[in-house]
């Protein structure tokens, strides 16, 4: 996890972006903070430059309580990340070809996370919302690997702003996606902007 080892030192941020959700934004129940997720503004002042797009689409994953996390069967060099501290990043590399975003919850040492699954551009990412339809799709989007997780979300590059948030009337609720159907992980974690095209299919 080299990047876990690079300066936590803020660039100068971006001037049209919101402000960088605290570390008690994340410091919560995995849920709460995906649901909340929903419009917020997620952002990489990276190598390639500024990009930027609005969150449309979440996944919860709650850790040792569900079977379909990661992090199910306890800490290991991969899912270290989602122990803690809150406000970093998990990202995984699935099917030999896809880099996954999640954004790490819960307290120090309580895994948790929120996938990161579908975005609508707003700078940097191309126009079509499409493209960032997929947790593969966004995360190659913004030039995210394995390189990337661990980072701070508070300090680093790679970060969550604040935006208005989405009307309850517009937010859909539903069982994740890709799941085998069992009642320990068919579960209504998922949650996404009802019309946008920025939503995986």
């Amino acid at each position: 996890m080299g990047s876990a080892t690079r300066s936590t030192r803020a660039r100068p941020e971006p001037a049209r972006f919101g402000r960088r959700l605290p570390r008690s934004f994340y410091a919560r129940g995995t849920a709460l903070v995906a649901r909340d997720l929903l419009g917020k503004t997620l952002v990489y002042d990276g190598p390639a430059g500024v990009r930027a797009a609005r969150i449309v689409e979440v996944e919860a994953y709650l850790g040792l309580r569900d079977p379909a996390s990661h992090a199910y069967r306890g800490p290991t060099p991969r899912t270290a990340p989602m122990f803690g501290p809150p406000g970093r990043s998990y990202v995984y590399f699935v099917y030999g070809m896809y880099h996954c975003l999640n954004v790490v919850t819960e307290r120090d040492g309580v895994a948790g996370a929120v996938l990161l699954r579908g975005a609508e551009p707003i700078a940097g990412v191309g126009a079509d919302p499409r493209g960032l339809a997929g947790p593969g799709k966004l995360a190659r989007a913004f030039g995210l690997t394995t390189a990337n997780t661990a980072m701070d979300l508070v300090t680093s590059p790679l970060t969550i702003r604040e935006a208005p948030p989405i009307r309850p009337s517009r937010v859909a609720r539903s069982a994740r996606i890709g799941l085998r159907q069992h009642e320990t992980t068919n579960k209504p974690w998922r949650w996404h902007v009802i019309g946008s095209p920025g939503v995986s299919r």
